[in-house]
């Protein structure tokens, strides 16, 4: 039998191996995890894109800023690579294959720097030449400055793997520089940003489609107005970024390519037709306006439907008691009128026994006359 004393000891000693227990395995799991931090990708880079303008014939420099995150020193290598545009949501297509030249090459103009290490927890920036050919073609010019980092240790063993990660660097050389946009489409669309214009309520998506049509890149910039049908502002959308915002900049779109944007409205209450009015304004200090609308209807169909048939089941029910009322009256009075016609009757009855006597008294007395 467990006494009291022995069963404190025994939940003492109980709990103290427990807690070293639970204390042996997180210092155990802290120092693997230590030891599995990758030595490859562990860099961070600024800024993401960089954009130059340079004349024929010139030299400029892009300075990129990299970082060591990881707990170890890194050797850092580089590649430059042309990049054209993926897609319309702005991915860029990177351009491996070296001897594949376009007129918006880039790749070929620059110097970059031998490999270098960067210490742990240390920053460095790092400057790029591009020596512009004196015949290089007028409008923008694009390459992607990439990185990856890998332990030093590992340079001779070639063992060690690292994703790379990079810069998007848009070159503007001067000359006869093309600028020109057109909007592709501009419409209001469904949560899967599918056209739609007709709405049972907020919110509501608006996607626009802008076709780069000159030889450079620009970044549309300003916003959607929407008016409803007395031709009051209701609200008003950004549309890629703000120039005054140097953390939401305008997203470029490279030449002979279309990039989307998209904005999303939501208000508490919408009713009846609305316009949507696009402005944009880009190039050589936003010279270039591009301008468009779009017309949708916001009906909340299900709740009008709602008030419809509780307005009609409260006019049935008024109608339905209002007739039950009448018919109490008309009920009330045929009884008032039953019971007056029965007094009448009564009273007609008790009249006809009053002259009764006086006829017989007269009798009497025409008889005692008559005697």
């Amino acid at each position: 039998m467990i006494t009291g004393n022995n069963k404190l000891k025994f939940l003492t000693i109980f709990f103290v191996s427990s807690l070293f227990l639970a204390s042996f395995i997180c210092f155990t799991l802290i120092n693997l995890q230590a030891k599995a931090e990758p030595s490859g990708q562990a860099l961070s880079i600024s800024p993401p894109v960089l954009e130059l303008s340079a004349d024929p014939g010139q030299s400029v420099t892009a300075s990129i800023k990299l970082t060591n995150i990881s707990s170890g020193d890194l050797l850092i290598k580089n590649q430059i690579n042309d990049f054209g545009a993926k897609n319309e949501t702005g991915e860029p297509n990177i351009i491996f294959n070296e001897a594949e030249s376009t007129s918006y090459s880039l790749h070929n103009w620059v110097v970059a720097p031998a490999p270098f290490i960067i210490k742990s927890k240390q920053s460095k920036t790092v400057d790029f030449q591009i020596n512009v050919p004196k015949d290089a073609e007028p409008g923008g010019h694009y390459a992607v400055f990439r990185f990856t980092g890998q332990a030093p240790e590992l340079e001779e063993t070639g063992v060690a793997l690292s994703a790379s990660l990079g810069s998007l660097v848009l070159l503007k050389v001067s000359g006869d520089v093309k600028e020109q946009a057109t909007v592709s489409d501009f419409y209001s669309s469904n949560d899967q940003f599918q056209k739609q214009w007709f709405f049972e309520n907020s919110p509501i998506n608006f996607l626009e489609r802008i076709k780069n049509e000159g030889n450079t890149h620009i970044n549309p910039t300003g916003t959607i107005e929407i008016f409803d049908i007395f031709n009051r502002k209701v609200d008003t959308l950004p549309v890629n970024g703000n120039l005054s915002d140097p953390k939401n900049k305008p997203r470029a779109i490279l030449p002979n390519s279309v990039r989307r944007f998209e904005q999303t409205l939501n208000k508490a209450w919408l009713f009846g037709p609305y316009t949507a009015k696009l402005k944009l304004a880009y190039g050589d200090q936003n010279k270039n306006v591009l301008t468009s609308s779009s017309v949708f209807w916001v009906v909340p169909y299900k709740l009008i439907l709602t008030v419809l048939l509780i307005a009609i089941v409260l006019i049935l029910l008024i109608r339905f008691l209002n007739k039950r009322y009448k018919q109490r009256i008309i009920d009330k009075y045929a009884q008032q009128s039953e019971r007056n016609g029965s007094q009448n009757i009564h009273k007609s009855s008790n009249q006809h026994k009053s002259i009764k006597p006086k006829s017989t008294r007269f009798n009497k007395k025409h008889n005692v006359e008559d005697k």
